[in-house]
């Protein structure tokens, strides 16, 4: 197993799981079809919305969550943090519809904290239930908890 918080590389490729936590769901998601295992997207920010929407967002989830920056590494080196910024905004540019037409149902599941109204709200989950892509909700919000580990391991393993 091998969890995403940003690029993946061949190690995660060819793993039997791959985990993508916000973001990292993202970047999961744009790679699928190169992924040999199984997908759980965890709170990803979908579906498709204009910058300014998730800007928003992003500010009411730091101003309520915060940010979690124990394995936020780019943060501290300004350059790379402005380079994963511009990857971001691309990332956060895609539409994945099409995506989820075209990848077996049973490859990618869904793990959305019950709490996340700024990513992965119920305009998401909609979203995934009409590509009939299988949702579990756990205790919890956006942020990094026990709650989400345990329901990714349980899903995992």
């Amino acid at each position: 197993m091998n969890i995403c918080f940003g690029r993946l590389d061949n190690e995660s490729l060819s793993a039997d799981y791959v985990i993508g936590v916000s973001l990292g769901a993202m970047a999961a998601l744009k790679d699928i079809k190169n992924i040999k295992g199984k997908v759980i997207l965890v709170n990803p920010p979908l579906p498709k919305k204009n910058f300014f929407t998730w800007i928003r967002r992003w500010l009411r989830y730091v101003k309520i969550e915060g940010l979690f920056l124990k394995r936020q590494k780019f943060t501290v080196n300004p350059v790379k943090f402005f380079v994963e910024l511009v990857n971001c905004i691309r990332l956060m540019s895609l539409d994945f519809s099409p995506t989820f037409e075209n990848v077996p149902k049973d490859k990618i599941i869904v793990v959305k904290g019950k709490d996340d109204t700024f990513f992965c709200d119920d305009e998401a989950v909609k979203f995934l239930r009409s590509k009939n892509v299988k949702v579990v909700e756990f205790e919890g919000g956006h942020n990094l908890s026990p709650k989400m580990e345990e329901t990714m391991n349980n899903l995992a393993f």
